[in-house]
């Protein structure tokens, strides 16, 4: 199914589900920053309701994904529920009803009760998501317009929010070149110059706006991102070194925004 389709239809589901206590869905990550692609891309998307939704509305949420998973990307997707005044009056971590992804699949199948329960929960990658979402895109806003729904996310909670994604970067960028280095890119376009963009664009910004001896690395990830292809070849040695200066880079540029 074409991704715009699937939007449509996710929409069309949670509708139905939620009824009165529907407020919207707003898709966020590669798809609105525009470097979506449908071979190494999941579906990112937040459902927004007015009031708290019990067990059986969480797990009608979840069953309606698992039952239509041949309409989301080779990827899969990552959901989260969130209450309509938790967009307004941010809080970090920001609080959740319900999250939802490809990994926590066969923790649902397993054992409802570990994703459906009424602990209270948080995520940090929230702020990060919303301040994705204050990026317009009308086509991908279902329900409320997402401009009545979301604040302007604190840009030091979108760092916080970022941060930890960061470190994993520079530990694991042997083991996911292209999501690693261009994450590194895209993060320290954020503390730099206060840009909010894809891995992709973040690669063409690093390229543009940094001295750096690490172009060829750089250049091949962005080729690999966007590409259906998963045979690119990399120098582990060069990777480690890349995160290694990205590592302090940012460090400094995060010591001077304090």
């Amino acid at each position: 199914m074409h991704v715009e389709d699937a939007t449509k239809q996710i929409s069309k589901w949670l509708n139905d589900i939620l009824k009165d206590n529907y407020v919207g869905v707003y898709f966020h990550g590669s798809l609105r920053l525009g470097s979506f692609n449908p071979d190494k891309s999941d579906l990112d998307f937040i459902i927004v309701v007015k009031e708290k939704i019990d067990a059986k509305t969480k797990e009608l949420i979840w069953d309606k994904m698992l039952d239509n998973l041949d309409i989301f990307p080779k990827k899969g997707f990552e959901f989260s529920v969130v209450l309509e005044d938790e967009c307004h009056n941010i809080k970090y971590p920001t609080p959740y009803e319900l999250h939802g992804s490809r990994d926590w699949i066969e923790r649902y199948r397993q054992n409802k009760s570990l994703v459906i329960n009424d602990e209270e929960k948080t995520d940090p990658d929230l702020a990060s998501h919303f301040n994705v979402i204050n990026i317009k895109n009308d086509s991908l806003d279902f329900g409320k317009p997402s401009k009545d729904v979301f604040t302007k996310v604190p840009k030091e909670y979108v760092i916080a929010s970022n941060y930890n994604d960061i470190l994993d970067c520079i530990k694991d960028i042997t083991n996911n070149p292209p999501y690693c280095a261009l994450n590194l890119c895209r993060f320290y376009a954020l503390i730099k110059d206060g840009l909010t963009l894809s891995k992709y664009d973040g690669g063409k910004w690093a390229i543009d706006n940094m001295d750096t001896d690490y172009s060829d690395v750089i250049k091949t990830a962005m080729d690999d991102y966007s590409s259906n292809e998963n045979n690119f070849v990399y120098d582990k040695e060069r990777l480690v070194s890349f995160a290694g200066e990205m590592k302090e880079l940012i460090n400094d540029a995060l010591s001077q925004t304090k």
